[in-house]
């Protein structure tokens, strides 16, 4: 990014305390209106948009192969939205983050802090807070996704030290789709996977619509459930020293 160089983080009349660089693919329309809802004052947020190549559902084989890929536009995303002086990025797109084990995700965290020169949270480092924040070892994940993301998503767990009890992708046919997936078929995922060994509730996919219904999902099992928007939101707060809680947004959210 030699053209985009590191600017100083500033503060303004509305952003009295911070600004977070929010960036999403250019398909997903739920990150935005979940994180502005958890925004506290003070804080505002700038959403930046980033091309990605298609992850074809009926063909698990090319599937499988853009799983691996890091190719993407969050650089020239990155170039738009760092002009405004954030104080820190929140990636708003999950799965690309969750690959490999802890080294890798710290990694990549590292190399996206120096590209940016600010914090950077990536979804998989937040979500992993999120579960040392709630003390949970035993957990089942829930994704809009097909059986290649979820195995994925599962060994990256496994790897960082986790026992995956029960993991269920939704099979959601495209991007767009995953915003479109009713709340109550949210509600019977959690349902399928829950069971007496799981300590806690993983969500991964930020384009479904989970946050907003978090502390009823935690009402219902009587658990937490850490999901990744809301994580990752969280994260990026508390990266910056902002240690408010968000109402509305479950246990980890409070914390």
């Amino acid at each position: 990014m030699t053209d985009s160089p590191h600017r100083t983080p500033s503060t303004d009349i509305l952003a009295a305390r911070a600004k977070v660089a929010v960036v999403v693919p250019a398909t997903n329309t739920i990150v935005q209106p979940e994180m502005e809802a958890m925004r506290p004052p003070g804080v505002t947020n700038h959403v930046t948009r980033m091309l990605l190549p298609p992850r074809p559902y009926d063909d698990m084989a090319v599937y499988q192969k853009a799983l691996e890929t890091e190719q993407g536009g969050l650089e020239d995303a990155l170039r738009l939205v760092l002009p405004c002086e954030p104080h820190v990025v929140a990636h708003g797109h999950s799965i690309h983050s969750f690959r490999g084990d802890r080294a890798r995700a710290e990694a990549e965290t590292a190399r996206l802090e120096a590209l940016c020169g600010i914090p950077f949270v990536t979804p998989s480092m937040a979500v992993l807070k999120g579960l040392e924040a709630v003390g949970a070892q035993r957990i089942a994940v829930l994704t809009p996704y097909w059986p290649p993301a979820d195995a994925m998503i599962a060994e990256f767990f496994t790897r960082c030290g986790y026992e995956v009890v029960a993991a269920e992708g939704l099979k959601t046919t495209g991007p767009t789709r995953v915003a479109q997936v009713p709340l109550e078929a949210i509600r019977a995922g959690f349902r399928a996977i829950d069971g007496p060994r799981v300590q806690a509730l993983v969500h991964v996919g930020t384009n479904l619509p989970v946050s907003a219904i978090t502390e009823a999902i935690e009402a219902a099992h009587g658990k937490p459930l850490v999901g990744v928007n809301v994580a990752t939101y969280w994260a990026a707060l508390r990266r910056i020293g902002i240690a408010d809680p968000l109402p509305g947004f479950g246990m980890l959210a409070r914390l």
